[in-house]
């Protein structure tokens, strides 16, 4: 059966008359034959009218095989006017899109834009502007402009992978301006693959330019980009002549760079990949500054990192200075935890050291929020000697129940009674017994309560 249309049935100009819907005004549609076509007599054009319908089994109208209003002939439609013909799959043969599900058209288009992103992520070099890129990388300066630029310090990256001779031009291209690349927010990337394909004379070229004003070299590690730079130097750096140069630039902004959000990386950095030799001005300098760099955010970071790495003497001075401010690091947001962090090394004679500066302020300690978790770990690691010291510190001090129901040394309590054993818990046990009431009653005693009834 060839295609037809539908000719408009009445005057009216709303939207799809001539489309095969039904005007108003007229009761029926009326099929238009294009010249040459001829209709059969018994055929079901399958249009809406106002006639009565056959029902399907269920009582329902038979659903049509419609599109935009217009009837499907022999699984095909068609769409448009008297000089516009335009063939359309059926909705059967339209279920499967190119072996896909057929979907709706935004989603369809939605679907086309993520696999042409997904097989699009990385710059072809077929494209015009990577041809671009390949012509211009010889020409002198442009290769420092394409560094920062996001597609072309893609480019110079892979240009990597091609052999030696490319790393030396692009080297060359970018060396005297190392250190605003660091910086960069595309460059610095170009860079740290960089410093993994060069020679170690290139390497060593890049630290002089860095190092020749010590500022700069500060400058970049205290930049969000240029940390991440100056960090990948200090990893893959391997003679001692470039360690040295490195070292000296650092070490006269030390305390800036332990106490900044990026610079206290690049010390770090310089403890994991350096050794005891070379890392001796940071466990010097970290000694001397060692309260001052313990109550700050970052610098007991750097603190704690530095007594986990230093050895023999080292180690033991900055032990040393921890334990000599203990009772105020131990009272600071910060300080508390570098002296948790000595007391979990588990050192007799740093523990003992502790325990002198803390007996008699026990009480003290552990009705503040910050303390109180220093008390608790003490009750943890110290000898049943100085165990004992803490719990006869707390149950002998008047009015016992407040004590009981304070909100932070409620937690104590309760750490010494888990933490003790024999004479020593008995003792603290009968001295909570007469405020049996109270531990009933206290939110806060609910936990001292439930350990004394599992025992």
């Amino acid at each position: 059966m060839g295609s037809f249309v539908y000719n408009r049935t009445g005057n009216g100009t709303g939207i799809g008359w001539g489309q095969g819907l039904v005007h108003p005004a007229h009761g029926h549609a009326e099929p238009f034959m294009l010249p040459g076509q001829a209709a059969a007599a018994d055929h079901n054009w399958g249009y809406v009218g106002t006639g009565p319908v056959a029902l399907d089994p269920r009582g329902r109208s038979p659903k049509l095989q419609c599109e935009y209003g217009v009837p499907v002939a022999g699984n095909r439609y068609t769409k448009g006017g008297f000089n516009q013909m335009e063939g359309f799959r059926s909705r059967e043969d339209s279920q499967n899109f190119e072996g896909k599900k057929n979907i709706p058209f935004l989603n369809r288009t939605k679907e086309r834009r993520f696999h042409h992103h997904a097989n699009n992520r990385g710059p072809e070099l077929e494209s015009p502007r990577m041809l671009r890129y390949e012509n211009m990388v010889g020409v002198k300066g442009y290769i420092y402009f394409m560094a920062k630029d996001q597609n072309g310090c893609r480019f110079l990256q892979q240009k990597f992978e091609e052999g030696k001779h490319h790393v030396d031009v692009i080297f060359e291209g970018i060396i005297d301006h190392i250190a605003e690349l660091m910086t960069n927010s595309f460059a610095n990337y170009l860079i740290q693959k960089l410093l993994d394909v060069c020679d170690e004379d290139q390497r060593l070229r890049i630290i002089v330019v860095l190092t020749e004003d010590p500022v700069k070299l500060l400058r970049i590690s205290l930049n969000t980009h240029g940390t991440r730079a100056i960090q990948k130097l200090i990893e893959t750096v391997n003679t001692k002549k470039q360690i040295v140069r490195i070292i000296s630039a650092l070490q006269p902004g030390f305390m800036h760079l332990v106490n900044d959000l990026n610079g206290n990386h690049v010390i770090q950095k310089c403890l994991s990949n350096f050794g005891a030799e070379e890392n001796k001005f940071i466990y010097e300098a970290a000694a001397t500054h060692c309260f001052e760099m313990a109550i700050h955010r970052h610098g007991c970071c750097v603190l704690q990192k530095c007594i986990t790495s230093a050895r023999g003497e080292y180690q033991a001075k900055l032990i040393v200075e921890v334990c000599a401010h203990a009772f105020q690091l131990a009272q600071d947001p910060f300080g508390n935890y570098v002296v948790q962090y000595v007391l979990d090394q588990k050192i007799p004679s740093a523990n003992a050291h502790l325990a002198s500066q803390f007996e008699g302020s026990y009480v003290y300690l552990s009705k503040q929020k910050v303390s109180s978790n220093v008390v608790e770990k003490c009750l943890k690691v110290f000898s049943d000697e100085d165990k004992a010291a803490i719990v006869f510190d707390l149950i002998s001090v008047s009015h016992f129940e407040q004590l009981l129901q304070d909100p932070f040394a409620n937690y104590v309590i309760h750490t010494a009674l888990v933490n003790t054993r024999g004479h020593l818990h008995n003792a603290l046990v009968e001295a909570i017994r007469p405020h049996e009431e109270a531990l009933r009653t206290s939110p806060c005693c609910k936990r001292i309560s439930r350990a004394i009834s599992r025992r």
